[in-house]
């Protein structure tokens, strides 16, 4: 039988649905019963070539941690790889190899 772990690890990239409808991607840095520390939330948006990530935060330090409180949080996931590939290009310039195509600009 497999089993599914439940959390995430330091490093893990998610996908948040926010209760006002937002979708967000973010690297977890902590899972806590309450809250997760998250840094470098991008939110999804639709294009017609596919999705687009752009940065939640506009005005803040692209370094700072964020805390994300789960009574806001509807839905959560691991990322799939071909939008972690383009988060991790979004977010970093690196770009992974492998680039999916449900993204954008990949």
């Amino acid at each position: 039988m497999l089993l599914q772990k439940s959390g995430y690890d330091t490093g893990d990239i998610a996908t948040f649905k926010l209760v006002n409808g937002d979708e967000i991607v973010a690297k977890v840095l902590e899972d806590s019963a309450q809250d997760f520390v998250i840094e470098r939330p991008c939110t999804v948006v639709p294009s017609q070539k596919g999705i687009m990530l752009i940065a939640s935060l506009f005005t803040a330090d692209t370094d700072i941690k964020v805390t994300l409180h789960k009574n806001h949080v509807l839905l959560h996931a691991p990322t799939v790889k071909e939008v972690q590939n383009y988060y991790i290009q979004v977010t970093t310039g690196i770009q992974p190899v492998n680039g999916g195509s449900l993204v954008t600009g990949v």
